[in-house]
C-alpha cells in the first residue's frame, strides 16, 4: 500500500509499505480521506515528535505515517471485536493514553502524562491506504453524514472543546485565526447560540472563507484588532476569546479584547515561550485558560451538530492527491488555503 511516511523533518516520503492486520481488539480501515493539520505542519517544518528512540507508551518510533484526522471504512476486525463489522463507515479519536496516571484516572485522560497520538507518535496513520486502529477508539458515522465530513470530526472536536472551556452561551466572541480549528471554533460558536463572531486572520483566502460563514472578519494587516473590537462592543469587549492562530501577537489582541473577567482560551500550538501582559490579566480579572485535545464526549456531540447541519463544508475544503502531501503541508502553512483534505486513492493509485 502507500503511505506518507516522514521521516525527518522536511524529509515526507510517499512510498510502498505492507498492508498492516488488525490484532485483538483492533479494526482495519480503508482509509478515503485525511486531513492536513498545524500539528502536522509543525511536525514537518520543526521537529517530528516521534524520534528513532522508540515511544515510550506506543514503541512508535521514525519514520512514522502521518494523518491523525482521517475516516474511512472498516474492512477487517481483530478477535474479539464485536461493535463494529466490516462495511461500518467511521472516524478515529486518535490519541492513546496510559490509563494509569492520575490524570487518566481522575477522567482527564485526554491530558495524559505520556499521550501519543496515531499519526503522530503512535504506529499508523490516516494518510495511508489502510490503517490499523483500536476498535474502542472508533465511531461511526451515522446514514447523511459523509467520509469527507467524518475526515473532519477531529479537528472540529478540537475547536468545540476550545468553545467549550469558554463556558460562553449568546453574547460575542472573538476567534484569532481562520485556519480549520478557527472555523471549528466559529462554527461551534454560532451552535452555542453565539450571535457575533469576530474573526482576525491575515490570510485574505481564511479571511473570505470566515465571511462567507457569517463572521465579522478582521485584518490585523489593515486595522487595529484591539480598537475595532472595542468600537464595535460600545467599549465592552467580546465574551470570550479563542486564539486559533499560535501567534504572540494574536493572543495579545485576544487579551486586550475581551470584557472583564471574560475567558480567553489558547488552543493553538505555540513554537516557543510567549510574553503576555500579566497586568492587563490581572486588572480586568480575565481568566486565561487551555484546550488540548478534547475529553470523553466531545467526538459525539460534534457528530451530532454534524448530522443537524452546523458544520456546513462549502467554501473551506480544498482536495489533494496523496502524492501532493508536502505541497499541501506548505499550503496550509502559509495560509493560502483554510482545509486540505488528502484524497487516499484506491489500490494502485497515488
Amino acid at each position: 500500500m502507500l503511505a506518507a511516511r516522514l521521516y525527518g523533518t522536511k524529509d515526507l516520503r510517499i512510498e510502498e509499505m505492507p498492508e498492516p492486520e488488525p490484532g485483538p481488539g483492533e479494526v482495519k480501515i480503508r482509509v478515503a480521506y485525511a486531513g492536513i493539520c498545524g500539528t502536522d505542519v509543525h511536525e514537518y517544518f520543526e521537529a517530528p515528535r516521534a524520534t528513532h528512540e522508540p515511544n515510550p507508551l506506543t514503541g512508535a518510533t521514525l519514520p512514522q505515517t502521518l494523518g491523525h484526522e482521517f475516516a474511512g471504512t472498516v474492512v477487517a476486525c481483530g478477535a474479539g471485536v464485536d461493535r463494529v463489522a466490516p462495511g461500518a463507515r467511521v472516524c478515529v479519536r486518535p490519541i492513546r493514553t496510559c490509563g494509569v496516571c492520575p490524570r487518566c484516572t481522575s477522567g482527564l485522560s485526554h491530558l495524559c502524562t505520556a499521550l501519543a497520538a496515531i499519526g503522530v507518535t503512535s504506529p499508523g496513520g490516516g494518510l495511508a491506504q489502510y490503517m490499523v486502529a483500536p476498535a474502542e477508539s472508533l465511531h461511526l458515522l451515522p446514514e447523511g453524514l459523509s467520509l469527507e465530513q467524518g475526515a473532519l470530526v477531529e479537528p472540529m472536536a478540537v475547536g468545540l472543546n476550545a468553545v467549550e472551556r469558554a463556558g460562553v452561551c449568546g453574547g460575542s466572541a472573538l476567534v484569532t485565526g481562520a485556519g480549520a480549528v478557527g472555523m471549528g471554533a466559529l462554527f461551534a460558536l454560532r451552535a452555542q447560540g453565539v450571535r457575533d463572531v469576530f474573526v482576525v486572520e491575515p490570510s485574505p483566502p481564511r479571511r473570505a472563507a470566515a465571511e462567507r460563514h457569517g463572521a465579522h472578519v478582521l485584518d490585523p494587516g489593515a486595522v487595529d484588532v484591539v480598537e475595532e473590537v472595542m468600537s464595535r462592543t460600545l467599549g465592552r469587549g467580546v465574551d470570550a476569546a479563542i486564539e486559533c492562530s499560535g501567534r504572540p501577537e494574536a493572543l495579545d489582541a485576544a487579551i486586550r479584547s475581551v470584557a472583564a473577567r471574560a475567558p480567553v482560551v489558547m488552543v493553538a500550538l505555540y513554537s516557543g515561550p510567549v510574553a503576555i501582559e500579566a497586568s492587563v490579566v490581572r486588572l480586568a480579572e480575565l481568566a486565561l485558560l487551555g484546550a488540548e485535545a478534547y475529553p470523553d464526549g466531545v467526538f459525539e456531540r460534534v457528530i451530532e451538530h454534524m448530522a443537524a447541519g452546523r458544520y456546513p463544508t462549502d467554501g473551506w475544503l480544498d482536495h489533494i492527491p496523496l502524492r501532493d502531501t508536502a505541497e499541501g503541508l506548505r499550503d496550509v502553512r502559509d495560509g493560502r488555503r483554510v482545509k486540505v483534505l488528502v484524497d487516499i486513492p484506491a489500490d494502485g493509485g497515488s
